[in-house]
């Protein structure tokens, strides 16, 4: 059949080979091992950097979850500018709220005289006023049951808010009075009586050894009155000297060791 068709077998022959040349590069494109070598090269990089992204992600994922969570952790430091809070305004000083006195007097609804040694130390701060000490719980004269304290000047009318009234034993009744505005000097003592023009306006049965004697509204005065009423506590070391018809082995009384009025 070669024989019969020449033309035919020749055109063939042309076609293999130039599909040969064709292809002949291809294959050595294909089957180059060291361009096979780089891309697979290329490719394990590739793949490596996509690895690692991917761990990046997780690692900082981990560690938000990590602060985030549980109750152990921390909270990460502020990096912006710190705030500080404002101090409160300072408060007046209680030396500067206080009203001091210029003056006192005994008040005992006798003589006035009733320790009179000690009250003027009580302005100072050198000594305690100390009242007689009684064959029963509350002062008498006479037989006749009283009231006895000192009398405070406080220089001028001024409004008072209140009184704190330290005292030797606790237990005592007190009382606090206040002059009217119009009383301009130290009052008179009145035998079984209060101080004319005076007005009681704060007391406290079984006062504490620090005891605040307050008014229920401030109160513009001078002179203010702190005395002891009934009861009174017995007090430590009787002096067994003073005779009592009927001596039950106490003696009572008490002291005023600081008295501090608080402006209003």
């Amino acid at each position: 059949m070669s024989e019969g068709f020449p033309e035919a077998d020749q055109d063939t022959e042309w076609l293999h080979g130039t599909m040969a040349t064709a292809t002949a590069h291809m294959e050595a494109v294909r089957m180059d091992p060291a361009r096979l070598r780089r891309a697979q090269r290329r490719r394990r990089l590739s793949e490596g950097g996509v690895a690692a992204g991917v761990l990046s992600v997780a690692l900082v994922a981990t560690g938000i979850a990590m602060q985030g969570g549980g109750g152990a952790a921390k909270t990460p430091a502020l990096t912006g500018p710190t705030r500080t809070s404002q101090a409160p305004t300072t408060a007046p000083s209680t030396t500067a709220a206080l009203i001091k006195p210029v003056a006192v007097g005994v008040y005992d609804e006798d003589d006035g005289t009733e320790g009179k040694p000690g009250s003027d130390g009580v302005l100072t701060g050198t000594s305690a006023w100390t009242t007689n000490e009684y064959c029963q719980p509350f002062a008498t004269h006479a037989g006749i049951t009283k009231s006895t304290g000192l009398v405070f000047d406080l220089g001028r009318a001024t409004t008072l808010a209140d009184s704190t009234v330290d005292i030797g034993i606790p237990g005592a009744g007190l009382e606090m009075w206040v002059a009217d505005t119009s009383i301009q000097t130290m009052p008179a003592v009145l035998p079984g009586q209060p101080p004319a023009g005076f007005t009681k306006v704060a007391d406290a049965e079984n006062a504490a050894k620090q005891t605040v004697l307050t008014p229920k509204v401030p109160i513009t005065t001078r002179f203010v009155l702190v005395w002891f009423t009934h009861p009174l506590p017995s007090v430590p070391n009787p002096d067994k000297s003073i005779r009592c018809a009927h001596d039950d082995g106490n003696r009572y009384g008490d002291s005023i060791t600081a008295v501090q009025f608080a402006r209003g």
